[in-house]
């Protein structure tokens, strides 16, 4: 019943919007100007792009498949390159791939157990492109072991 009711707003919603070059707006700020948009991939699944900054691009798009969201990626610097990703799976983050001094490679990705907690950490501290020091953490979330690879 929620699911139908949700599709159903979500139709109506989509009707009443215009086409934009992100894909259908859903919304419209305060000033009238496009601030969120949904593009279709498959049957059943979808990316909601959303302007947080107000410079009409879409820095935050979440993609859901199935309504559970799967990845969240956000442009934090608002430069138009993505620095940030999250995968989730039946809503849990299972990895984090970040992007910290937005020059478009990753320094840390972090991967985490089905139930949430943090398993791994990755780093490549010298942006080599390649992984030099690797995290493992407990359930608790204590630090249990760290190998450095130099090459």
């Amino acid at each position: 019943m929620r699911r139908a009711a949700l599709y159903g707003v979500l139709a109506l919603t989509l009707c009443s919007c215009d086409s934009g070059s992100y894909g259908v707006v859903t919304h419209r700020g305060r000033d009238g100007r496009a601030d969120q948009w949904v593009t279709t991939i498959s049957r059943d699944e979808y990316r909601i792009g959303i302007d947080t900054n107000g410079d009409g691009r879409p820095d935050l798009i979440k993609t859901f498949k199935s309504d559970s969201i799967v990845e969240i990626e956000s442009d934090r610097n608002f430069n138009g390159q993505v620095d940030l990703v999250q995968q989730y799976s039946r809503g849990v983050m299972l990895r984090e791939i970040r992007d910290d001094n937005y020059d478009g490679r990753p320094e840390t990705v972090k991967t985490f157990r089905p139930n949430g907690t943090l398993a791994i950490v990755e780093r490549d501290p010298a942006e080599r492109g390649s992984i030099d020091i690797i995290e493992y953490y407990d359930e608790a979330g204590h630090l249990t072991r760290r190998e450095t690879r130099r090459k």
